[in-house]
């Protein structure tokens, strides 16, 4: 396991994740990468105002995500990606295309009325990934 993806959302579930996947890294010589992702908004079209500035402030937001956990993993080696359509799909087709050999998420308790303890991203990334997926708990 060289390359290692972690997708992070600011969720202490997504920090404990990433910071098993910089274990493992360690442990094996590889590398991380911290991913965000932004989902996309959609405005009505009867609406006067584009999507483009809440796009804007998301992506900025996401970015902020992104360093405040790579500076709580206290590694600033680890790479961040802020990508931007439906997380689950955004996450394995980057898995896919850069050749990560992981892909590593937190799992959100949601309920037990709600997929059964797995987040609805995780739960959708675990189903289409071609590539291995690790839900951390």
């Amino acid at each position: 396991m060289k390359k290692l993806l972690v997708a992070v959302d600011g969720s202490d579930a997504a920090m404990h994740a990433a910071s098993l996947a910089l274990s493992l890294s360690k442990a094996t010589g590889g590398s991380v990468t911290l991913a965000y992702a932004v989902p996309p908004v959609f405005v009505p079209p009867e609406l006067p105002f584009s999507a483009a500035p809440i796009m804007e402030e998301a992506v900025k937001a996401g970015e902020k995500v992104l360093r405040e956990v790579r500076e709580r993993l206290g590694s600033p080696d680890v790479a961040l990606r802020c990508l931007t359509g439906a997380p689950a799909e955004c996450l394995a087709e980057l898995a896919q295309a850069e050749g990560f050999d992981l892909i590593v998420v937190g799992s959100k308790g949601r309920g037990p009325v709600s997929r059964v303890l797995v987040g609805s991203v995780t739960d959708r990334l675990v189903h289409i990934s071609p590539k291995p997926v690790l839900v951390v708990r």
